[in-house]
């Protein structure tokens, strides 16, 4: 945020909406170093400057800064925009940002969904009514750095990307995209990198205080929320010192419905044999079109989220100043997702028919329209899945300048994530074997799909899924499982510039960084123990005396769409299914199916242990140094210099291999493996990355930039451990999978930027970039052949067997260029208009071939917004649009490509300011009531469908 005051003002002032004058470029004492114009830089009139929170009302105000002197403040959503283009103008490459409307008071309900305002970003949701992680330019979670205050942050999640939904939009003040490279900056990202910015004390001199009261409602869910925030912070020392506190505190419900899974599978065909229809294995794939499974559910839960933020500022003199700050966030999500699922491929386990071949219908792509699934099962499931996470950061910055030629800048920081559901998320099914189901296709929405369950003498009439009860329903599966996750960040940067001021070099920035991370995954869960003990439907629930099952919870499932299927299905509690089956312990009754026998004491004891095959550790060493020639004359400035980059990895995995093969039939295999043991292994590699930029001043208000440069993304820590598996074998399948390899090298990309910007005052901005990235060393997998030998091979069978291994390999490319053209303007009125649209095109190579656009790389977006401000009050109305585009390759048909419909999200809030310093709001999300449709290719094979309705929310907000 901008401060300054009219005594300070270098330019002439331009009118304001409400007759005022605002200030220019000087910087005041809180910012020297980045509001102040180079000596030859062109001043723009009419710079918007801030000042304390502020009122919401009028665009601009006046305040007393206790000197006598008067700050002109520009608050609410103006002064946001204008915040955000002054950071963009002043920049020294191409970048974008967003800006708090006031102290507190962060635009959109959280960071990720205001990121989505900034031209070339699009956000990708959680599948729960939150934006959860970020796209730019095409490119997707995997290719962004996301820092905090120019650090690091760690992450949750098992990979790099940072979930955002972690941080309380309340605690960052700022937020920054950096679309183009200079060498001073931390590498890491092609896509662009993001810096949050925390508040800071001396964003507002004096004593300042925010604070906020929310109610939040759900329209979907019918559940309510709650949520409070709060801000102070205060100079003192004669303005030497300064202390800023932050907190929040959220709790909401939710309901989200949706079509889980429709995974269409070809790998069955319909011939004619003697005049009559059969089927036949199609294993290479070309068969008729038809899900797997196709699942049908609803999500309820309850998310809660707390934290803060703290900065200490001390600047004694104009020659040093000392910063600390910090971040503590502390996330819980505990979600439970109720559905049914039915397996719809013609053939059963055995082999047998179980379609009406008479019934089936097909269309001109092969996409079996019409048929009728006889002895199906029809699962119920019921999941917890958790999610705690707790993200800290804490770090230090000094700037100090010793002689006035030579500038140091030195930080340091630490932070820590974690995430620990280790054997907590749990996947139970129970189901109704004998049923029966049929299908018939619907352009553009879901299938009808109807299900009959069995009588109690095993035929079929008319009972429905909803009807069953504990009679009905059978034990199954038992999934517990999870990860304990740990992601430690620590670094440190050093940053040295000398003004040379001799003709065109103005300067020389040099310098260093050293960055030190440790991810930790460990899997906790029962897949090798007992998740199948129960398998195979051996039992009712009525059967060992049991009542687990209960009616539905939530009616009307999917209510947004038509057709016939399965919108009220039964339920049951987990606790309570798995407490019963201790019932099934030495009961004479119920039988063991495998053993003819009763299940033991302890059988229905459920073990969960560390998955050593499924856990890892990685360690990654980076060490930087980076020189940089800043450039200037009478209407250019540019920098050009390159980051030489030193990056070490140690990674830890597990694994085994085989002490004994020997098939005994197909499909089987009697395999022995040997212990578990752990694998190291590890990489490094150098590069130089060059960067140059350039800016040009046309006109007054009107600036030319272009820049290239060189960059790279980091393969994922999964994509680097060391672990192999060989369980595949088990099932006479004789492929051998690597987790990933420590030894591969980072993505890297040439890229080249153009923009253009005109901002000839604070009404009005226009903008407009193109960019172009190459992109190669994409991880891929390679299949590569190779011979096992048994360890300790059973007497009198083959020594040695013919297997594949499934390595992770650097080789495919891909290249991505579009266009951003972006407006603000500003009326005297109050009223105020911005808006931006993004065009992007991406092409990949994958194995030498052609494979269409990228993943995740939404062609076309757009943002717009109006907004109202003035009198006390302040509303604004926001659409966002993004495009079709692929999501990847259908799960299990590599022809067929998962696309995701055009998505429209509109929202609105009105506040008004009842007192100076008092604030009722009310604001609305998904207006539309928009939902994420997905299909594979065809538009009668959807592939995903997700509803979550419309949020509201109403509060209180007050300043001092």
């Amino acid at each position: 945020m901008l401060i300054a005051s009219q005594a300070a003002a270098q330019t002439a002032p331009d009118q304001t909406a409400s007759g005022q004058s605002t200030t220019g470029t000087a910087p005041s004492q809180a910012e020297p170093s980045s509001t102040a114009p180079s000596q030859n830089q062109q001043p723009y009139p009419g710079t918007p400057v801030q000042s304390g929170p502020g009122q919401s009302g009028d665009p601009a105000d006046v305040a007393g800064d206790g000197t006598g002197q008067q700050d002109v403040v520009v608050r609410g959503v103006r002064g946001s925009l204008l915040r955000s283009i002054n950071t963009k103008r002043d920049a020294g490459t191409i970048v974008d940002a967003i800006s708090a409307e006031e102290l507190g008071k962060f635009p959109n309900r959280n960071v990720a969904e205001a990121l989505a305002n900034i031209p070339g970003v699009t956000v990708g949701r959680d599948g729960r009514g939150e934006g959860r992680n970020v796209t730019i330019r095409g490119l997707g979670e995997d290719f962004a750095l996301t820092t905090l205050n120019g650090r690091i942050l760690p992450t949750d999640s098992a990979g790099r990307a940072f979930a955002f939904d972690v941080l309380p939009s309340e605690v960052i003040s700022g937020a920054e995209v950096q679309k183009a490279v200079q060498s001073s900056q931390l590498e890491g990202s092609i896509g662009g990198g993001i810096d949050l910015r925390t508040a800071r004390p001396f964003d507002h001199r004096g004593f300042h205080a925010a604070g906020s009261i929310e109610g939040q409602y759900n329209q979907f869910a019918k559940k309510g929320g709650f949520k409070a925030s709060g801000v102070a912070s205060t100079t003192f020392a004669n303005d030497t010192m300064g202390i800023l506190i932050s907190g929040t505190y959220n709790k909401y419900k939710f309901r989200t419905d949706n079509l889980g899974e429709y995974s269409a599978t070809d790998t069955f065909d319909l011939a004619t044999v003697d005049g009559q229809r059969t089927v036949v294995a199609a294993p290479d794939g070309g068969g008729v079109i038809v899900p797997y499974f196709y699942s049908v559910g609803y999500v309820v839960g309850e998310r809660q989220r707390w934290g803060g933020s703290a900065a200490y500022q001390w600047k004694p003199s104009d020659r040093f100043e000392f910063r600390l700050d910090g971040l503590y966030s502390n996330y819980t999500d505990l979600e439970q997702n109720h559905r049914v699922s039915v397996g719809l491929t013609p053939l059963d386990d055995d082999g047998n028919v179980r379609w009406d071949l008479n019934s089936v219908k097909v269309d001109s792509n092969k996409v079996a329209t019409n048929y009728t699934v006889n002895n199906a099962t029809i699962d119920v499931l019921g999941t917890d899945e958790p999610r705690r996470s707790i993200t800290y950061q804490v770090g230090g910055h000094i700037d100090w300048n010793p002689v006035d030629p030579f500038k140091v800048a030195a930080d340091v920081y630490y932070g820590k994530a974690t995430n620990d559901t280790g054997g907590q998320n749990r996947f139970v099914v129970a189901g109704v074997p004998g049923s029966r189901a049929v299908v018939a296709t619907r352009e553009g929405g879901i299938p009808d799909l109807l299900l009959t369950i069995p009588n109690a003498d095993g035929t079929i009439g008319t009972r429905t899924l909803e009807q069953a009860g504990n009679d009905d329903l059978r034990a199954h599966y038992i999934g517990i499982q999870g990860e304990n996750i740990s992601d430690r960040t620590q670094g440190a940067k050093l940053d040295l510039e000398y003004e040379v001021d001799n003709g065109t070099l103005k300067s020389l920035s040099f310098g260093g960084a050293y960055t030190d991370r440790r991810k930790q995954v460990d899997a906790i869960d029962n897949q090798y123990t007992t998740a199948q003990n129960f398998g195979g439907y051996p039992f009712a629930f009525s059967a060992i005396g049991a009542n687990v099952v209960q009616p539905p919870e939530v009616t009307g499932i999917l209510p947004k769409l038509s057709g016939d299927f399965t919108r009220n299905i039964p339920i049951f509690d987990i606790d309570t299914y798995l407490s019963s089956l201790s019932k099934a312990e030495n009961n004479p009754n119920v039988l063991n199916p495998n053993t003819g026998l009763p299940y033991p004491t302890g059988y229905a004891t459920q073990q969960i242990v560390p998955d050593l095959l499924a856990s890892y550790l990685i360690k990654e060493k980076t060490w930087n140094g980076y020189f940089q020639f800043n450039l200037e004359g009478k209407r250019w400035r540019g920098d050009i210099g390159g980051r030489f980059v030193s990056t070490k990895v140690d990674s830890l995995g597990y694994g085994t291999t085989v002490r004994s093969y020997v098939v005994v039939g197909v499909g089987t295999a009697n395999v022995v493996l040997n212990p578990i043991a752990p694998i190291t292994g590890g990489g490094d590699y150098t590069r130089l990355l060059p960067s140059a930029n350039f800016a040009y001043d046309l006109a007054d208000g009107l600036k030319l930039r272009l820049a290239a440069s060189q960059a790279i993304s980091r393969p994922t820590f999964g994509q680097l451990s060391s672990a192999v598996d060989y369980s595949a074998a088990q099932s006479n399948t004789p492929v051998v999978t690597d987790a990933g390899n420590p030894n591969l090298k980072p993505v890297s990309a040439d890229q080249a930027d153009i923009s253009l910007e005109y901002i000839p005052n604070n009404r009005l901005a226009i903008t407009a970039a193109a960019f172009y990235k190459h992109l190669t060393n994409f991880v891929t997998t390679q299949a590569v052949p190779f011979v096992l030998v048994p360890t300790n091979q059973v007497a009198g069978a083959p020594t040695s067997f013919q297997f594949t291994e499934v390595k992770y390999v650097n080789g495919d490319s891909a290249k991505v260029y579009g266009v951003e053209v972006g407006g603000q303007y500003f009326l005297d009125n109050g009223l105020g208009v911005q808006a931006n649209a993004t065009y992007n095109h991406s092409t990949q190579t994958l194995g030498g071939a052609s494979a269409g656009s990228l993943a995740g790389a939404v062609p076309f977006s757009a943002n717009a917004k109006i907004f109202y401000e003035k009198h006390g009050i302040n509303a604004s109305v926001s659409y966002q649009f993004q495009s079709r585009f692929e999501v990847g390759p259908a799960l299990y048909i590599n022809t067929l490509r998962d696309k995701q419909d055009p998505y429209h999200e509109l929202a609105a809030s009105v506040a008004y300011d009842i007192l100076p310093q008092l604030t009722v709001y009310v604001q609305g999300s998904n207006l539309l009531d928009s939902a994420v449709k997905r299909f594979a290719t065809y538009r009668n094979v959807p592939s995903f469908y997700e509803y979550t309705g419309r949020a509201f929310f109403f509060g209180l907000r007050a300043r001092m």
